[in-house]
């Protein structure tokens, strides 16, 4: 091996590694995190929404007691 594929190789091993050691690495992955949070609770309370049976005093019930 030569000297320059040597050094090509540790750089390839240094960009693999996620950049953690940094506030830029790290807001980074908390952005995914966050983003992927968001995600999970939309998905999650939506799912919820369909299996959940409806109220029997709802919002459209109370809107048409309100004209009487």
């Amino acid at each position: 091996m030569s000297s320059a594929e040597i050094a090509d190789n540790k750089w390839e091993v240094q960009a693999a590694k996620a950049p953690i050691a940094t506030i830029g690495g790290l807001a980074q992955l908390l952005m995914i995190v966050g983003f992927t949070a968001l995600f999970g609770y939309i998905l999650a309370m939506s799912i919820v929404a369909m299996v959940t049976p409806k109220a029997a005093n709802s919002l459209e019930e109370s809107y048409k007691n309100l004209k009487q």
